[in-house]
């Protein structure tokens, strides 16, 4: 008996024991949780707001038309890619004819679709000498239920690009957030002001977020996009606890598109090596984490950024950025479609949402090029010349795979035949491109399963409408 008594009691002691110390593991756990979130290494920020991708979309250049009918195809073919809503970019409200009724059916489309959007204010034209005029817009269009609200529904999500350290002549907080505030439309504001984060959030400590522009290789290395600058936005949002809307662009290209010659624009920025921008940055983001992905853009023709579709008219006022030379445009948008980005993009969409890489349940093969040598040489009647960095590029023809098992894959370019083979996931190659036709074809099991030949042609010939054109052509094929 007194032997089970010492076994009680000894247990009961263990119990005890391992009870206290279960507890002060617990705490040290919870503390440490505490402190890893407060630092932004856990989770994201705003626990009600889900990671979402947004687009950028020019209120001035409607892709299909501008008809409430042509947004909501729009919005079911974006929505076909995994976007979430339109970040709406405007830098007019009274003073363009075109911008209040042109909204006006993109929100219908909008509330028709359950698509949802925010208000990017563009700070380059008449909204800085115009404040009223933003007030009135957000007043307006924030009565919609399809604009997105967070913090259970109390704000509406805000962007502005102001990349003069946000500098437009007036207060922000008292000429434009606290009248707002005080009609009952109270901002979330998340803009691109600086390419300093921690200057930003210093000089503008009111804001709930920043949003990061440059999603280009621009700097110091035209090669390839380093993580680092959204590694400092994200680290500075998360240390300020404040959001962080990270950048995604799958191209950058003008040439003779603006108000007046020394605005026409005569740049690339960077070798994108096709599609490897658009898939080394998702990589980048991805593994970062931000609390939304903003991809830019939809619809800017004019800088050859957009992965929407190219088969309406210019714009709203059938030009180039209401001036220029509307031909060129209307030539480079219908010629160069970028669907291949968008289609690829899907794939990139559901990691970031779902924080794991998906399985491949859609294959397909995308190519990329473009339609002549960096090394053209044209008679310009617009004096600009060549492209600036286009001695950067690389005169290849680029080929993604995304697919489930390994295939051997044929390519067509010009007179050249090259046969190569790819594992299953997702693989980019290059090779140097041959002037004329391109196509490619899919080989399993010695059979061909899929096939496609290209509408573009690689040419040496100039035309008023190509003149050193670095625009990339993309397609797919589907992998039955």
């Amino acid at each position: 008996q007194l032997s089970k008594v010492i076994l009680c009691l000894l247990l009961s002691f263990v119990a005890t024991f391992m009870d206290r110390a279960r507890r002060v593991v617990l705490a040290c756990l919870m503390l440490l949780l505490s402190v890893l979130v407060a630092c932004g290494a856990v989770g994201d920020l705003a626990t009600d707001n889900p990671r979402m991708v947004w687009c950028h979309y020019m209120l001035w250049a409607p892709s299909i038309n501008n008809t409430v009918a042509g947004f909501v195809e729009e919005i079911r073919l974006a929505k076909s890619y995994g976007i979430d809503g339109w970040a709406i970019n405007t830098a007019q409200w009274f003073s363009a004819s075109w911008a209040q009724p042109t909204m006006m059916k993109m929100i219908e489309a909008m509330e028709q679709t359950n698509f949802t959007f925010f208000m990017s204010l563009d700070m380059t034209a008449s909204f800085p000498q115009n404040p009223d005029h933003i007030i009135d817009m957000m007043t307006t269009v924030g009565k919609s239920k399809a604009y997105h609200r967070v913090n259970s529904g109390t704000k509406l999500f805000l962007s502005a690009f102001a990349p003069n350290r946000g500098r437009v002549g007036w207060n922000w907080q008292s000429t434009l957030l606290e009248p707002l505030a005080k009609r009952g439309f109270p901002m979330y504001f998340v803009p691109f002001f600086d390419d300093d984060p921690v200057r930003a959030l210093e000089m503008y400590p009111f804001l709930d977020g920043l949003f990061h522009w440059t999603a280009w290789p621009f700097a110091e290395n035209l090669q390839t996009i380093t993580p680092a600058t959204d590694v400092a936005f994200h680290n500075a949002c998360r240390s300020h606890r404040k959001v962080f809307m990270a950048p995604v662009s799958p191209y950058f290209n003008k040439h003779y598109c603006g108000v007046s010659p020394d605005q026409y624009g005569n740049w690339v920025f960077g070798n994108y090596n096709g599609a490897r921008l658009w898939i080394e940055h998702w990589h980048q983001l991805i593994k970062i984490g931000p609390d939304y992905i903003q991809i830019v853009d939809w619809n800017n023709y004019p800088e050859s950024t957009y992965i929407g579709p190219v088969v309406g008219s210019t714009g709203v006022n059938g030009t180039c950025e209401s001036s220029g030379d509307p031909s060129v445009l209307e030539y480079d948008r219908r010629t160069f479609p970028h669907a291949a980005f968008a289609h690829l993009g899907r794939y990139f969409i559901q990691a970031y949402k779902q924080r794991r890489w998906p399985a491949i349940t859609n294959e397909a093969v995308y190519v990329f090029y473009r339609g002549f040598s960096k090394n053209q040489h044209c008679d310009d009647p617009t004096g600009l010349g060549p492209v600036r960095n286009a001695q950067s590029m690389s005169d290849d023809i680029n080929v993604v795979s995304l697919l489930k098992s390994p295939a051997s894959i044929k390519l067509h370019t010009g007179d050249k035949t090259l046969s190569f083979s790819v594992h299953a996931g997702l693989r980019l190659n290059g090779f140097s491109w041959g002037l004329g036709q391109q196509a490619v074809s899919v080989i399993r099991g010695g059979a061909v399963v899929a096939s496609k030949t290209f509408a573009k042609q690689i040419t040496t010939q100039c035309t008023d409408s190509n003149l050193y054109d670095m625009n990339t052509f993309s397609d797919f094929v589907l992998v039955p």
